[in-house]
């Protein structure tokens, strides 16, 4: 009887601590999985952030752009380094080496100052050591069209930058300040660089995250609140891919180089200046004929 309930006792023991094993591995189970949920959403963020804010001039793993090539930054320089050369890049030119050789082998190209928080920051910095330590290239997941281009876009992306078809949401049309070749006797702006090539200076992808967010300053500023639509993106990416292939040997220009004057418009400008000149002469020479004429005859009398 007294072996019986000892081993009742023994049994009883052993059972509890099988659930406390068992507890305590659905517990580590439960944290190492939130865990990685929040690394995961960490690094979604991060994701987010530079495909919105520093895509457009920056790679991880693809090579440089309008700005160099983030891969492997974090291990060059410190965090407050990055974080103090982000809020102002121009005041860290004054004063630091590595920032002045930037800045030199990238002109024109000038980086603006971000206003990044600083969780925004170590998210974006945690996805580039992420990166970096993988060897792996960032590729952002917005970049695709929501459909596949037909011949008719080409068309339309025309009509869509030239303005003749006006953006959904309000934005200016693409001429305002960007030219193609081709795009009309006149041309387009010149306040941004001329966009001929521009399939060429950046890879489909890089292009495509470009038109659905613009991170550059200007750009930014009027997309902000005018996006181009999935359509819109479809059509003038279409248009400027073809660009490329009917004008192969094209430049690529420079961000900041476009601020200079075309030209064409001095002399269509200096043109339409003689042009009114002479017209306003011969006007008032007619104008005055007739007063003088009559001048002459009352001197006569």
């Amino acid at each position: 009887m007294v072996i019986t309930v000892m081993e009742e006792q023994h049994g009883r023991k052993k059972a509890g601590k099988t659930i406390v094993r068992q507890s305590m591995s659905v517990l580590l189970m439960i944290a190492a999985g939130l865990f990685i949920a929040e690394r995961a959403s960490g690094q979604d963020d991060g994701a987010k952030l530079f495909e919105t804010r520093c895509y457009s001039c920056h790679n991880i793993g693809g090579g440089d752009k309008q700005g160099p090539d983030l891969k492997g930054v974090t291990e060059r320089q410190s965090r407050e380094w990055i974080e103090e050369f982000v809020k102002s890049p121009a005041a860290m030119r004054s004063k630091d080496p590595v920032a002045a050789e930037l800045f030199k082998r990238f002109a024109p190209t000038i980086m603006p100052d971000q206003s990044l928080t600083p969780s925004e920051l170590d998210s974006i910095i945690s996805l580039i050591k992420n990166l970096s330590s993988k060897n792996e290239t960032f590729v952002p997941a917005g970049a695709k069209l929501s459909r596949a281009i037909v011949p008719a876009d080409i068309v339309a992306g025309k009509e869509l930058f030239a303005g003749q078809i006006h953006l959904a949401n309000g934005a200016p049309s693409c001429n305002s300040c960007h030219s193609v070749n081709g795009i009309g006797a006149l041309g387009g702006g010149t306040l941004g660089p001329d966009l001929t090539a521009v399939n060429i200076k950046y890879r489909d992808p890089e292009l495509i995250s470009i038109l659905q967010a613009p991170n550059f300053p200007t750009m930014n500023t009027i997309f902000a609140n005018h996006k181009l639509t999935d359509e819109e993106v479809v059509q003038l990416f279409a248009y400027l891919q073809n660009a490329k292939q009917v004008n192969p040997t094209a430049n690529v220009v420079p961000t900041q180089a476009a601020a200079t004057t075309d030209p064409g418009f001095l002399i269509l400008g200096f043109g339409t200046a003689t042009l009114v000149l002479v017209g306003l002469n011969v006007f008032w020479r007619k104008r005055s004929h007739g007063v003088r004429k009559e001048m002459v005859r009352r001197s006569k009398i």
